[in-house]
């Protein structure tokens, strides 16, 4: 997908996958629950949206085959689109350059997410979306592209919560386990900008 993208935040995996939902309706998500939670661990690979509450969440991050516990790295496109990126390589900046360059035509199709409220949410399946159980959140905004993948961070790991600035509406493309090369290899999961189906979501 050819277009200019700048790094906006990253986020760390333990193995569970992150949602990314309207900001509106994040109180509806209680991860803490192992009925909630285990709504996650159920899906098929095919099956990358589910409910929180009334809306229509994606599920990104999280392909325990390009590694284990993990960063995933996020873009924003100028087209608006965003990027959640997972890799593993010795070069990561360029790893990561080649899997935001990479063709979409052959990506799996999700579900559409739309974002009414002009914010994203992106949080950890594990945590609440807010309330005392939530993870922390952090704004989402440009920086340098990490030099390397490094350790998790010391503390607790954030969400990121990021301005649509203007987009409505998503829709989710997945790539799974890609191999570059030899030792190049990523996972990504896009949210293309769309018009809003105004559809009664499906789970």
């Amino acid at each position: 997908m050819r277009e200019g993208w700048i790094h906006i935040g990253r986020l760390w995996t333990n193995g569970e996958q992150f949602l990314a939902v309207d900001s509106a309706g994040r109180g509806h998500w209680r991860g803490h629950s192992d009925d909630e939670f285990d709504r996650t661990l159920d899906l098929r690979q095919d099956q990358t949206g589910l409910l929180v509450g009334p809306r229509m969440a994606a599920l990104v991050g999280g392909d325990g085959v390009v590694r284990d516990d993990s960063w995933i790295e996020v873009f924003r496109g100028e087209s608006g689109a965003l990027a959640f990126v997972q890799a593993g390589g010795p070069d990561y900046p360029v790893t990561l350059a080649a899997a935001l360059n990479h063709p979409d035509d052959e990506d799996s199709d999700g579900p559409v997410v739309e974002v009414d409220s002009g914010e994203l949410a992106v949080f950890t399946a594990a945590a609440d979306g807010d309330g005392e159980l939530a993870s922390p959140f952090e704004q989402a905004r440009p920086g340098p592209v990490p030099a390397e993948h490094g350790p998790p961070s010391r503390g607790v790991d954030p969400g990121l919560l990021i301005e649509t600035n203007g987009v409505t509406a998503y829709r989710l493309k997945v790539r799974w386990f890609t191999e570059l090369d030899e030792v190049g290899r990523f996972a990504r999961w896009l949210l293309i900008p769309v018009e809003p189906s105004h559809e009664p979501a499906i789970a």
